[in-house]
């Protein structure tokens, strides 16, 4: 899903898979080319958490939207951020998927004692 919309925000914006590379490695550091562009945009490879940030940085947009969050589930995310951290401030798109890490953690392990028994 986000490889669909880092090729559509990327086409949106008139850049190429290099310019886009280009820009990631010298505003964030980091060490992608045109190749590896192509590769998350068709879906053979997907890009780590971090390296989603940079790009949501890049074209203003969330973590949640590169993830293939619609409008509907952006309000229901945003209602839980404001459950899980009412209080702490700003909550950070790396906050968030930390806690979307832990959900798909415990549900996995609560799969597996399903599974065991």
């Amino acid at each position: 899903m986000s490889g669909e919309k880092i090729r559509a925000l990327r086409k949106k914006s008139g850049m190429t898979q290099t310019e886009l590379s280009e820009k990631l490695n010298s505003e964030f550091g980091l060490k992608t080319d045109r190749v590896m562009i192509s590769k998350w945009e068709t879906g053979f490879q997907t890009p780590v958490v971090s390296t989603l940030s940079c790009i949501a940085k890049v074209f203003g947009v969330s973590l949640d939207y590169l993830n293939g969050a619609d409008n509907n589930d952006m309000n229901n995310i945003e209602a839980a951020k404001v459950a899980l951290f009412s209080g702490a401030g700003e909550v950070t798109d790396e906050m968030w998927q930390e806690v979307v890490n832990f959900a798909k953690y415990i549900e996995a392990r609560e799969a597996a004692k399903n599974e065991n028994n």
